[in-house]
């Protein structure tokens, strides 16, 4: 081996620690920069992944730029975010009553009123025919209260004999609604609910035919049992209420509004005064309402 190049292994071997060295210092500032990075990063995205599953959650998005459009919220620094994160995170109560207007309607209209909150009315037809009882269609909506349909005969053999039958009740009660109050209403709830077994015809082709005209079913995911009527303890249906609330964060309320149902008109002031005070949202069913369904067709 030639002089030179035993030299120049020789200064190599030299130089080798020092250069393993600098290359072992720029490997950990590069690491260390690549990590204060991530971290970063991760911390930005762990506070938006909260933000927005807890908005969407609640049926809302979150937008970080530009105007708010339908159901979309923008926010501004994260704090606001957070803010406002928890503020939407009340639970959203919404009140329904169904089978009216009845003889009850005005009272449970007072409560409401003097509460300041507002509910979702599905009525039937009758009432109509009773010129004390017509004009409730509208003081529903004037009110702020929603207004839904329920069928206009609630005759469960008429109404779900077959399609026919189903789409002149629903002709009929969409314009007794539209008439009476000047609403065009796309809310509708199946009597019996949609998962009823008291139709003989698939209820699929009813609800087919609600959503060929754009219009949306609703159930409930709380009902204390007033059905029964005036028998009902008032008691019980407070406690089946409230004792249920906590399990949702959008919670649809079944009550019902008819001449025989004066437990619930004595039961509601209490509801009202008990949800008031867990600091709920009460809101009324609109196109942006969570859409719960005891069977989706």
């Amino acid at each position: 081996m030639r002089d030179d190049n035993v030299g120049f292994i020789k200064r190599l071997l030299v130089a080798l620690p020092v250069i393993l060295s600098v290359v072992a210092i720029v490997l950990s500032v590069i690491t260390l920069v690549g990590v204060v990075d991530i971290n970063h990063r991760l911390k930005s995205v762990s506070l938006n992944s909260y933000v927005e599953q807890t908005v969407v959650s609640n049926n809302y998005i979150v937008g970080r730029s530009g105007g708010n459009a339908g159901n979309v919220v923008t926010f501004g620094s994260s704090a606001e975010a957070l803010q406002a994160a928890a503020e939407e995170n009340a639970i959203r109560v919404y009140l329904t009553f169904d089978d009216g207007p009845s003889s009850n309607t005005g009272e449970i209209l007072d409560i409401l009123k003097r509460h300041n909150v507002h509910a979702t009315f599905f009525v039937n037809g009758p009432a109509s025919e009773n010129p004390g009882l017509r004009p409730l269609y509208k003081r529903i909506v004037d009110e702020g209260n929603a207004i839904g349909m329920h069928s206009y005969s609630h005759k469960y053999t008429e109404l779900y004999a077959s399609r026919e039958a189903f789409e002149t009740d629903l002709d009929k009660i969409h314009s007794l609604i539209y008439n009476e109050t000047g609403v065009d209403t796309k809310l509708y709830r199946f009597p019996g609910g949609s998962g009823n077994t008291v139709s003989r015809q698939p209820m699929s082709d009813f609800a087919d035919i609600l959503h060929e005209r754009g219009y949306e079913y609703y159930d409930w995911n709380i009902y204390p049992g007033d059905r029964t009527g005036k028998s009902y303890p008032k008691d019980a249906i407070i406690s089946g209420v409230l004792e249920n609330i906590n399990e949702y964060r959008s919670a649809i309320i079944l009550l019902h509004d008819s001449d025989n149902h004066d437990s619930t008109v004595d039961a509601l002031p209490e509801i009202v005064e008990g949800l008031l005070a867990r600091d709920v949202r009460f809101c009324v069913i609109d196109e942006n309402t969570p859409v719960i369904q005891q069977v989706a067709y």
